[in-house]
């Protein structure tokens, strides 16, 4: 038996193994024979490989088929990455297991990166910086909402609102509609036919999802001038889209609603780094160098270095915009989910960082995996077993997303 992409799929090829979504609904089972309907169903339903019998494919990657030293090589590096977590524990066991695999496969390295004072400045000069105080005071202008954005905020506001009216306000920006076109005609949503309208985009996959895909797109448009010498924006892109695929995924594992929302939710998660970075440069520098010397987590030296958590400043900022409570709250506890309003969605989003910092998929300046909120984890209800699937379907998504953002 083997495993096949779904793109090399043939008719009267006969499953090895039984066909399931992320829900766990039977899509086809072992034993039958795959028919060209069979092919479109499973696109749909984003399902990447599928098992058939015969010498067709390739068998999963295991470690035996990564070279050695490479192998031991990449252990002992993600060891490092994990060191602020608890390996015993069965959820970061198995996600330790898969992030060595993944990093093994794409050639992941963990590397440092100190980042040079600006003009020689003092650390400790920037580390008492109340940077939440200065927002609060308005002493610094935060970016106003996109004016798309704003409109759309409404719309998704009105539960009477009709697709003429979202078509009519995404239709207003060309590049944005145009965008979201190619996104919803990809293999991250894989219908099998042309989608050539925004009214047919919205009628398909639905009000709030459509709403809620193009508010993220149109508010991470506003951060395009982070330093470069702090970030890779492409980098941090990466991160932020896989994160709100990755929670776009988990929702649906957990059968929960509109989980486009999960997914703007997990691209915007640290939309509070994008402002210290873009506004306070000098005192990022120092945050990440001293995160760097002292292997702290960049997120626990917040406090001390900025007056408040880049979480804190995200949530400033969605409240600021009047954008929806709950996609603040997830923001806001994505480090500690289980003290969260809504602690299952803030849970997915949390746990979705991890896997991204994991993995090793770009970066938001973070080095090491954070810690597991073993509260919220135990009421979430997942299991380990269910990763592997999960970050396959993610990153066969992500690689059909991440080249849209970044056109």
């Amino acid at each position: 038996m083997g495993m096949v992409h779904v793109d090399e799929v043939e008719v009267d090829m006969v499953l090895d193994d039984d066909v399931k979504d992320i829900n766990s609904r039977l899509l086809l089972a072992k034993g039958q024979k795959i028919q060209s309907k069979h092919i479109r169903i499973f696109k749909i339903w984003g399902i990447t490989e599928v098992c058939v019998a015969g010498n067709h494919g390739r068998e999963k990657i295991a470690e035996s088929d990564i070279d050695p030293e490479t192998l031991e090589r990449i252990t002992e590096d993600t060891k490092n990455i994990f060191k602020h977590v608890d390996l015993s524990h069965p959820a970061i066991k198995e996600l330790f297991r898969i992030s060595v695999l993944y990093r093994s496969r794409h050639g992941i390295l963990h590397t440092e990166k100190n980042i040079p004072l600006t003009n020689g400045e003092d650390v400790k000069e920037h580390s008492i910086t109340d940077v939440k105080k200065m927002i609060a005071q308005n002493r610094i202008k935060l970016p106003e909402m996109p004016s798309t954005a704003f409109e759309l905020n409404e719309v998704v506001a009105d539960p009477f609102a009709s697709v003429h009216r979202i078509a009519e306000v995404v239709n207003k920006s060309p590049s944005l509609a145009a965008l979201l076109l190619r996104i919803v005609n990809s293999s991250f949503y894989g219908f099998p036919s042309k989608i050539d309208s925004i009214s047919r985009a919205v009628t398909l996959i639905g009000t709030r999802e459509i709403t809620g895909l193009a508010l993220g797109i149109s508010i991470v448009n506003v951060f395009k001038d982070v330093p470069k010498d702090i970030l890779d924006m492409s980098s941090f892109l990466r991160h932020s889209l896989a994160c709100g695929i990755l929670s776009r995924i988990l929702a649906a594992n957990k059968n929960l609603p509109q989980t486009e929302q999960l997914f703007v939710c997990g691209l915007l998660h640290d939309i509070g780094r994008l402002i210290i970075y873009q506004y306070f440069p000098d005192q990022a520098k120092t945050l990440m160098n001293l995160a760097a010397t002292s292997d702290n987590l960049l997120y626990q030296l917040e406090n001390s270095c900025l007056g408040g958590k880049h979480t804190l400043i995200g949530k400033y900022l969605l409240k600021t915009w009047k954008l929806p409570l709950e996609l603040e709250d997830n923001v806001f506890y994505h480090h500690n989910p289980s003290g969260a309003h809504h602690p299952v969605k803030a849970t997915i989003v949390h746990l979705a960082d991890i896997m991204v910092n994991a993995l090793g998929i770009g970066s938001s300046g973070e080095r090491f995996v954070p810690p597991l909120d073993y509260k919220a984890w135990d009421n979430l209800g997942l299991s380990p077993g269910s990763f592997e699937t999960t970050i396959r379907h993610a990153t066969h998504q992500l690689a059909a997303l991440e080249t849209f953002f970044q056109g």
